[in-house]
This record gives structure tokens, C-alpha cells and sequence, in this order.
């Protein structure tokens, strides 16, 4: 099936050969990309002359409620995983806010959900099953396969089609959160705020207004399980649109219509103290209109700052931002607590996500800030960044890259998977 294909940060768009799974090496070409759902924001997964794989539609869900697992196919999305669950009270906190994605890309990118200081996406997957034409299907786990088990892991779908996974779930308490909101106009004592509280909710959003002297502005939303009760509603979910408006190109307008929307969330606050975990949970599910606003590209860019380098390197991301002056539609703060393995954007310290839209400042702004990160040896999001190249994947990981590649290679003999970030050394 030939299908145009685009990423929505709008660095990619172009026709690909979209070739649907079902196991037969006539399948597979040389050089295979794997795709899900296409709701990643960045072109990572998609690499033209190459033989795009989906999965065939597949989703099946058992519980093992003695062990609180779940099996799911890859393929199945986190909004019908998460409805599922909630007819049986469980839940997993560290599904990605937008539930329109598969098992199998969360895996392969090594997503994070709300509450990364909890754990990532693939810090409670238990077991894995796949498939690569050069040796079929595979089981893997930290006692079968283990060191493919890692590979697989934040590995952006380079050892195979991730076919089926074991995922640890908890028992959910209440779908009611109790809420409380602050507001913040400085970045450090936001984050203090945050590593001090012991809600598993802390989400916040700053906007960036160069007219005033204090330049960040930001509300934060703290949330607790509230009295038991259970109500049971699926999500309804809402696709990322492909209409730009483009209005966030104008600082003005950008700023008036935040200031706009911090107030209303302010006013709800006040009048409803409780949000259904859905809300909680998926908070890009209810913001898709946010991307209507914003122009034809832009970027979404993350990194881990370490710990003990977070207040110096605060100063100096102001102060790069001020000189250049940086179209920045968004800014989110989160917190990481856990080890990173390969190339899992994970670690203990401080999360940067930001989106900048593309303007004359943006590549410049990009480049001063890679470098800001290789200075204070930051974590980069690998998968998030359109403008991320194998050059930069390379220089960020220069303790286990060549050795990803080296056994990487050992597994795909004769069928490659490949993406933007790996093509020029498979």
C-alpha cells in the first residue's frame, strides 16, 4: 500500500510502500523501517527507500491478576489498554499522556507517562516477544534473551516488530485526583517545588515572554488519589489534526491566549477540586487543538539535566534563550529518578521539553543549546528531535554506541531495520 506519510512536527512528508505484517520473509526488503500509529512527533521512524512494516490489527488482552500483569499485543494502543483496565480497576501511571500510540512504539522509544520520577514506560515491562525474518519469533526477558531484551528496549525498533509484551499494572485506588495549582515565574524553584512533593501528578506548562523581566511563566497542577469511587468512562479520543493555523508564530497572540488559558484552569480549579484519571493521565488527549495553532514546523526538544548540574545549567539556558530569542510555544519541567540503559532517556535529574517553532533563530538556538547539553552531559531524547542527527546520537553516547551497533548488527544478518538516526552505519 502505497500511503503519504508525515511527521506532525512537519519535517517529513513524502509517499512510502506500507507493507502489513504477517510473518512471511517475502515481506521484508533489505532495508526495513517499522511503523505504528504515526502519532510521534518527529520523523525518527520514517527513512524513504526503505520498506515501511505495520502490524496486522491484533489486540488482545489477558490479565494475571495474582501477579498484576498484563499481556497485550504490540500493536494495541494505551487508550484501549487504559479503558480495558479501568473496567477491572487497575492502571499504569507511566503510559505517555497520548493515548494514540501502540505498545510497541512506546517500548521501542522508550516513552514516559506523567510521573517519570516513578518510572518509565519500559521499567515495568516484564517480557517481550518478537519478530525478525532472520531468526522468526524470539521471547525475551531478563531470564530468556536478555541481552536482546535490552537492545529491544528504547532500541527504536532495530532488533524487529515488537509482536507481544508482559507489562506490569497496579491496582488503581480511586479514579477521583484531587488537585491543588501553583504558579511559578522561575524554573529552579519549580523543580525544587516538584522534587520535594510526594503527589504522583505534577504536571506544569511555562510559556516564555521576553517584554518582562522575570521571562518564565508557568502554573503547576498537583494531584493525589481522592475518596474511592469508581467511575468507569472510556476515553474519547481525539487525533492530532493536520490543519495549521499557524497563530503561534506571533508572540502577542501566543502569550495572550496562554495568560487566557492559565486563567480558565485556574477558574476550573477553583470550581471542581477532583479530575478523573483520564484527565490526569492523558493530558495531550484533551490539548490536540493545541496543534492548530501552531505553524507548519517546529521541534519538540528533551533532555535530562544531572541532578547536581541543574541550578548552573538553569542559568546559562536563560541566558542562551535571552540572546537568542527563540520562538517557544511550550516549556515543561519533569523529574527522572532511575538508571538509564543504551539509549533510554531516563536518569536522575531535571527534564527539559520544549517546543520551538521554526523561525530564522531556530537552528542556531538548537545548535548553542546541543552544545549547552554536551557541557553539562545531559541526557538527549533521541526520538523527540527532528533536528537529532546520527552525528549527535554518536557524540551523546560514546560509552555503548558502537557497541549497540556492533550487536545490532550480529541480529539483523540479512534483513535490516533501519530509521533516521541509524541509516548511515547499518
Amino acid at each position: 500500500m502505497i500511503k503519504t506519510v508525515k511527521s506532525i512536527d512537519g519535517f517529513f512528508k513524502e509517499k512510502l510502500n506500507i507493507v502489513k505484517l504477517n510473518y512471511k520473509k517475502q515481506q521484508f526488503d533489505r532495508y526495513n523501517t517499522i511503523v505504528g500509529e504515526g502519532n510521534s512527533i518527529s520523523n525518527l521512524p520514517y527513512l524513504s527507500n526503505t520498506k515501511a512494516i505495520k502490524q496486522k490489527d491484533s489486540r488482545n488482552f489477558l490479565i494475571d491478576k495474582k501477579n498484576l500483569l498484563l499481556t497485550v499485543d504490540g500493536n494495541s494502543n494505551l487508550a484501549d489498554i487504559h479503558n480495558f483496565l479501568l473496567k477491572h480497576k487497575y492502571y499504569c501511571h507511566y503510559f505517555s499522556s497520548y493515548p494514540l500510540v501502540t505498545v510497541g512504539g512506546c517500548i521501542a522509544n522508550g516513552t514516559h507517562g506523567i510521573a517519570p520520577k516513578l518510572g518509565i514506560f519500559n521499567d515495568f515491562v516484564k517480557e517481550i516477544e518478537i519478530y525478525n525474518p532472520n531468526f522468526g519469533l524470539k521471547k525475551l526477558s531478563n531470564k530468556q534473551n536478555k541481552e536482546i531484551f535490552e537492545l529491544t528496549k528504547s532500541g527504536f525498533g532495530m532488533t524487529g516488530i515488537i509482536v507481544r509484551a508482559k507489562l506490569k499494572i497496579f491496582k488503581l485506588p480511586s479514579t477521583n485526583i484531587k488537585i491543588e495549582n501553583f504558579e511559578f515565574n522561575d524554573l529552579l524553584n519549580c523543580y525544587k517545588f516538584m522534587k520535594q512533593s510526594k503527589q504522583i501528578y505534577n504536571q506544569n506548562s511555562f510559556t516564555v515572554n521576553y517584554s518582562k523581566k522575570k521571562i518564565f511563566f508557568g502554573r503547576l497542577i498537583t494531584g493525589s488519589f481522592g475518596k474511592k469511587e469508581f467511575v468507569i468512562k472510556k476515553i474519547k479520543n481525539k487525533k492530532i489534526p493536520s490543519l495549521r493555523f499557524g497563530i503561534f508564530k506571533y508572540f502577542f497572540l501566543k502569550n495572550l491566549i496562554f495568560n487566557l488559558i492559565f486563567l480558565l484552569e485556574r477558574l476550573k480549579i477553583l470550581l471542581k477540586k477532583e479530575r478523573h484519571i483520564n484527565d490526569i493521565l492523558f493530558t495531550s488527549n484533551k490539548r490536540t487543538a493545541y496543534f492548530l495553532l501552531m505553524p507548519d514546523k517546529f521541534i519538540e526538544y528533551q533532555n535530562i539535566i544531572p541532578e547536581k548540574k541543574v541550578k548552573n545549567y538553569l542559568v546559562d539556558f536563560e541566558n542562551i534563550i535571552l540572546k537568542y530569542r527563540p520562538n517557544i510555544s511550550l516549556l515543561h519541567l519533569k523529574q527522572f529518578l532511575n538508571d538509564s540503559k543504551n539509549f533510554e532517556f531516563n536518569g536522575k535529574g531535571l527534564a527539559i521539553a520544549i517546543h520551538i517553532i521554526k523561525d530564522k533563530n531556530l537552528e542556531i538556538f538548537v545548535k548553542k543549546l546541543i552544545e549547552l547539553d554536551f557541557k553539562y552531559k545531559c541526557k538527549l531524547n533521541l526520538y523527540k528531535n527532528s533536528l537529532i542527527s546520527s552525528n549527535i546520537a554518536e557524540k551523546f553516547n560514546k560509552n555503548n554506541y558502537q557497541k549497540f551497533l556492533d550487536k545490532i548488527k550480529k541480529i539483523n544478518k540479512n534483513y535490516k531495520f533501519t530509521n533516521n538516526i541509524f541509516k548511515r552505519n547499518i
